[in-house]
């Protein structure tokens, strides 16, 4: 049986991205799973390998026209044309942010024409992307507009530790207007739709409330009584398992405890904060991190598409200390969402 193809597109090439590939496909056990295809420079890929100690052989081409539609082991889909002699490491440069950009192009593109089963992102730099001249936030915002996507919401999972956000990439001082009813319902029904495919059971969902202590009966906002407690309702006569909204300090510890299967955030650090405190370890002795898992699943995409759960790591990049694990984790989650796709 032929396996799913999986675009992995590099992300950053400055960053850990190349490094973490070459990590992450020399594990005999991902190439059992899927065939995987990497997108992006294979200077940056060699000099990854050579970082790290990690090599594995590879099919290279140079158009997507070229690629088999039944590969088989790892290939390379090239693309140096963003690079000159130099290639940076551990540095924003536009270049980085350019070739990034069109990466995930090339992968979004092989998705939709079903030349791909799944998308897993290596991480980019925000900052070098909008050097390039692509003013967005990150993968989600041009994912979303790459697929036309108008509802979508990003979740993150460890494990049993699973939050979706209502909104993500936003200036606090606009969370408030843009929490409407229906941003809210939406989010809540993605959730609900990604882990019943995930653990084929319908999901216990928790809702976080936006303000202090949930508002205090509007005494700290009315966010909760004017669109967080109505979109709440909604879902429940929808027949969603869905209660709130709670105070999000009291929340996340009820969800590590089996008390719920999913939590819903208003916004980027009230989930994001909670998931790396659990999934993230820090070693302080050798003042580096010790751990790093968590995948990034965007939701309401007419594609599959998952993501490590940290950024590029210039303070790593070019030693080879940068962890695999959220990468492989990553495309665990794909191959399980794309397996559910096709029954």
């Amino acid at each position: 049986m032929n396996k799913p193809i999986l675009a992995i597109t590099m992300g950053d090439a400055a960053g850990v991205g190349p490094e973490i590939i070459a990590k992450a496909l020399s594990h005999d056990d991902v190439l059992q799973k899927c065939s995987p295809l990497i997108i992006g420079s294979e200077r940056a890929l060699q000099r990854g390998m050579k970082i790290t100690g990690c090599s594995f052989a590879y099919n290279k081409y140079t158009s997507d026209i070229d690629l088999p539609a039944n590969p088989d082991g790892i290939s390379l889909l090239n693309e140096e044309g963003f690079f000159s002699e130099h290639l940076p490491l551990a540095a924003i440069e536009a270049s980085c942010g350019a070739a990034a950009f069109a990466w995930l192009n090339q992968g979004i593109q092989l998705a939709l024409n079903h030349k791909a089963a799944a998308i897993v992102t290596a991480p980019l730099h925000k900052e070098a992307l909008n050097q390039a001249g692509h003013h967005y936030a990150g993968h989600t915002e041009i994912l979303a507009e790459k697929t036309g996507t108008e509802k979508f919401s990003l979740m993150l999972i460890s494990g049993l530790f699973r939050v979706v956000h209502v909104t993500c990439h936003e200036p606090l001082a606009n969370v408030g207007p843009m929490l409407t009813q229906d941003r809210i319902i939406n989010s809540i029904s993605l959730f609900d739709h990604a882990l019943t495919n995930l653990d084929q059971h319908r999901p216990r969902i928790a809702v976080c409330a936006f303000n202090p202590h949930a508002g205090e009966g509007g005494l700290f906002g009315k966010e909760e009584q004017e669109s967080i407690q109505p979109a709440i309702e909604h879902c429940a006569s929808a027949g969603i398992t869905v209660e709130g909204p709670f105070p999000s300090d009291s929340i996340f510890p009820q969800l590590i405890g089996g008390r719920y299967d999913g939590v819903v955030a208003m916004y980027h650090d009230q989930g994001h904060i909670p998931f790396k405190l659990a999934n993230f370890k820090f070693d302080p002795t050798k003042k580096e991190w010790e751990t790093v898992t968590g995948v990034n699943v965007t939701l309401g995409l007419p594609i599959i598409r998952t993501s490590v759960d940290h950024g590029t790591a210039f303070d790593i990049a070019g030693t080879g200390k940068a962890s695999e694990r959220s990468l492989l984790d990553a495309i665990d989650v794909a191959l399980r969402l794309t397996r559910k796709e096709q029954e």
